[in-house]
C-alpha cells in the first residue's frame, strides 16, 4: 500500500522521463496493433525498459491508457490556451472568425497531429468505450476538458468582438463535431484541411451586438 508520504512526494525527473518514454512507445504500438492487441511487453520493448519499469509507473495497461488520454487532451488544451493568450498580447482585432479559427487550429495541431498519433487517439477512445471500468473516469475527464475548451472558445469570441448566431451550446457542439470529423478525415488523406472548419465558423458567428436599453423617463 502506498503511504501518504509517497503520494505527497513529487516524481523525480528520471521518473517523469521514464513515463514519457513509455507513453511515447505506447503511441506507436497502439497505432499499429490497437490497445487490445498490444501487450505490456511490446510497449516495454519499444521503450527500451523492463516490465519492472512499467509497473513502477503504471498499475496496468488501463492506467497507461488513462494517462495517455489525459496527457493528449492537456497538450491540445495548453496549445489552444496559448493561442488565446497570444491574441490578447498582440492586441489586434482579427477578421471575423479568425480568432476562433486559431484556437481550434491549435486544438488540431497543438497536440500531435501525425497519422500515428491520430490512430493512437482513436484506439484509446475505442478502448475506453469498450472497458466498463474506464467509461466513467474517461467521461468525467472528457466533460471537464470540454468545459475548459468551451470557455477558451468563448473567450476568443469575446476578444474578437464576435458572438454565435445560434445558442452557444449548439454552436460549440457543431465546432467540436467538425474538429473531430476533420481529424477522422486526416486518417485517410494524411492531411488536416481547415477550410471546412473556417467556413463553419464564418457561418456560426457575427459581430457582437451591444444591446442598448432606453433610459427611464425620469432620467431624461
Amino acid at each position: 500500500m502506498t503511504s501518504l508520504a509517497e503520494v505527497a512526494t513529487p516524481p523525480t525527473a528520471r521518473r517523469v522521463r521514464t513515463r514519457q518514454r513509455l507513453m511515447a512507445a505506447a503511441v506507436a504500438v497502439f497505432a499499429e496493433r490497437g490497445v487490445i492487441g498490444s501487450s505490456v511487453e511490446e510497449i516495454c520493448e519499444a521503450a527500451g525498459f523492463t516490465r519492472g519499469a512499467f509497473y513502477s509507473n503504471f498499475a496496468d495497461k488501463d492506467a497507461l491508457v488513462l494517462a495517455m488520454i489525459e496527457q493528449g487532451v492537456a497538450e491540445e488544451y495548453a496549445a489552444a490556451e496559448q493561442a488565446v493568450a497570444s491574441l490578447k498580447v498582440e492586441g489586434a482585432r482579427l477578421p471575423a472568425g479568425d480568432a476562433v479559427a486559431q484556437v481550434l487550429d491549435q486544438l488540431n495541431h497543438g497536440g500531435r497531429s501525425d497519422r500515428t498519433s491520430l490512430l493512437a487517439q482513436r484506439e484509446l477512445l475505442l478502448y475506453a468505450a469498450r472497458v466498463p471500468s474506464l467509461r466513467e473516469p474517461y467521461q468525467a475527464f472528457a466533460d471537464a476538458c470540454r468545459a475548459q475548451v468551451d470557455a477558451l472558445i468563448t473567450d476568443a469570441l469575446r476578444f474578437a468582438e464576435l458572438e454565435f448566431t445560434v445558442p452557444d451550446d449548439v454552436a460549440l457542439d457543431l465546432l467540436m463535431a467538425a474538429h473531430d470529423h476533420m481529424q477522422q478525415n486526416a486518417l485517410f488523406t494524411d492531411r488536416l484541411d481547415p477550410a471546412a472548419m473556417q467556413a463553419l465558423i464564418m457561418t456560426l458567428t457575427r459581430p457582437r451586438v451591444e444591446v442598448c436599453f432606453p433610459r427611464a423617463a425620469e432620467e431624461l
